[in-house]
């Protein structure tokens, strides 16, 4: 199960689609599962599921 951050009030939780503490539908960005942050280009496994999202 992927880990989610919302950017509204930086809490991590486990839903994609909206915020469980403060409820908003918005702005949820998904962590990197390597290293348990946002995802960033100098990680490895992040670069890889760029390129599978952007179809490249």
């Amino acid at each position: 199960m992927g880990r989610f951050q919302c950017i509204d009030c930086d809490r991590e939780h486990h839903t994609a689609t909206s915020c469980p503490r403060c409820r908003t539908r918005r702005g949820q960005v998904e962590l990197c599962g390597s290293h348990g942050a946002r995802h960033v280009s100098r990680c490895g496994t992040c670069r890889a599921l760029a390129r599978s999202h952007s179809g490249f």
